[in-house]
């Protein structure tokens, strides 16, 4: 049957939600499942569509309840989510490694990436700071030259025409501002 079919319009289907079983369901998709980021999704979707189709009033125990629920496993599967990220970070940095470094980057809030930024360079050695420093900001700076030069145009960066992967200089570029702005 097609979603946008008439049909559908007098369809429902009630659903009601136990605490204690919706806990234990919870606690089973955090138990099978290694992707904590995919956890953390299916959590924040789950309480979403519980915020968005349920009878019961907003601020009701029941209601209260449910939602207690859902945002003690969220904010569970979001600390270990970011301790991750965190040591992703930290080993991308200490390896050089801008593939792994972008894709952190990408996965999270520009306010998330340097929180964990932050967090990420506290856990390697102070003597080996100044030279990752080094390094990002060198890589970002030499990038932005690059793109500049082949752009043609005062102030302008063409990153496609440098041979430049646009969301790597964006990483980069963030790590590099924190670097300048921390540590420099």
């Amino acid at each position: 049957m097609n979603p946008d079919n008439s049909s559908y319009t007098n369809t429902r289907l009630s659903l009601q939600l136990d605490v204690k079983q919706l806990d234990a369901f919870c606690k089973k998709i955090i138990s099978r499942s290694r992707n904590t980021a995919n956890i953390h999704e299916a959590l924040n979707v789950l309480e979403a569509f519980v915020s968005t189709f349920s009878r019961d009033s907003q601020g009701s125990d029941n209601y209260q309840a449910i939602q207690d629920c859902l945002k003690s496993h969220s904010a569970k599967t979001r600390d270990k989510l970011m301790h991750e990220k965190t040591l992703q970070l930290q080993q991308g940095l200490q390896q050089h490694n801008i593939t792994l470094l972008t894709s952190v980057y990408n996965s999270l809030s520009r306010n998330g990436f340097y929180q964990i930024l932050s967090n990420a360079t506290e856990l390697i050695e102070r003597n080996t700071i100044p030279e990752i420093a080094h390094w990002v900001i060198h890589w970002s700076e030499d990038a932005k030259q690059k793109a500049e030069q082949a752009s043609g145009y005062p102030d302008a960066l063409d990153f496609k025409k440098a041979n430049i992967n646009i969301e790597e200089y964006q990483a980069m570029n963030d790590i590099s501002y924190f670097f300048n702005n921390t540590y420099q």
